[in-house]
């Protein structure tokens, strides 16, 4: 390793993270995936179909979703995770209120913490 790192581009502490435009935190963000956490989502929030270029894998931390990936429809509910192929149309539903973990490959902020 050439670069040298400051504790802020290894380390978010979740007090001082960033919202997202949607009110999400935004987590740490390496060189090729990033991390977000949506906390306490209201049940019946809806996400309308779409797509985005990168992969994303989430982790239901508490609550349920319902999420449909081209077509497949599940519920994801406190324990499970799952996965979101880039370019694949999705969409979901809080079903109960909701606090999920993301990471998306590559990242959706694009490389900004280091590099090496």
């Amino acid at each position: 390793m050439s670069a040298e790192r400051h504790a802020e581009t290894v380390l978010v502490r979740g007090a001082h993270a960033a919202r997202g435009e949607s009110g999400e935190k935004l987590l740490v963000n390496g060189a090729r995936m990033a991390m977000r956490l949506w906390e306490r989502e209201a049940a019946g929030t809806p996400k309308p179909e779409h797509s985005n270029p990168y992969e994303y894998l989430a982790y239901v931390v508490e609550g349920a979703l319902r999420v449909t990936v081209d077509g497949h429809t599940f519920e994801a509910r406190r324990g499970d995770s799952y996965c979101v192929p880039a370019g694949a149309k999705y969409s979901l539903e809080t079903l109960e209120e909701a606090t999920v973990v993301e990471a998306t490959c590559p990242s959706d902020r694009g490389a900004n913490t280091f590099d090496e």
